[in-house]
């Protein structure tokens, strides 16, 4: 190997412990980056200054589930638990977010919707309203039992006696 030859892999050495540095540095921040544009775009950032939680969930724990938070979907990314005290939520994933816990009081207004084709429901948190989630029906009638009276009734079709 010449000397020419050497000196041109050792600077090709270089260059890759360079970029593997700037990478290094740089994907956190980008991470970061990403995390904070999808949570102002969703609300998730909002709600989780407001109903921020570190507990565990507590009563049915249902895995994998899907969801709609603002404007972003969370397909098979949510881990949600339906207790007595709220509804529990964690995103996972690439993109991981803070958890929530929504009190059941919290939720305010219903209106039908569709996801993936089927029913859903679109239910707003909070007054003044700080964010809407989109659940598939299957997950709304699960949470049915535990929300404030005049939304529970939502979607249930009122038969003549």
């Amino acid at each position: 190997m010449d000397f020419g030859t050497l000196l041109a892999a050792i600077a090709f050495l270089a260059l890759l412990a360079v970029i593997g540095v700037g990478l290094r540095l740089l994907v956190p921040v980008l991470v970061e980056h990403f995390k904070g544009s999808f949570g102002s775009a969703t609300g998730w950032s909002t709600l989780a200054r407001v109903y921020a939680t570190s507990k565990e969930p507590e009563g049915e724990v249902l895995k994998r589930q899907s969801l709609v938070a603002g404007a972003v979907l969370y397909r098979y990314l949510v881990t949600v638990g339906i207790g007595d005290t709220g509804l529990y939520l964690r995103v996972g994933g690439p993109l991981p977010r803070d958890p929530i816990l929504i009190p059941w009081g919290e939720f305010k207004n219903v209106q039908p919707a569709r996801l993936f084709w089927q029913k859903a429901a679109v239910v707003s948190v909070g007054a003044p309203q700080i964010g809407t989630l989109t659940v598939p029906m299957s997950l709304y009638e699960r949470m049915r039992s535990h929300l404030p009276s005049a939304l529970a009734s939502f979607g249930t079709s009122a038969k003549p006696i």
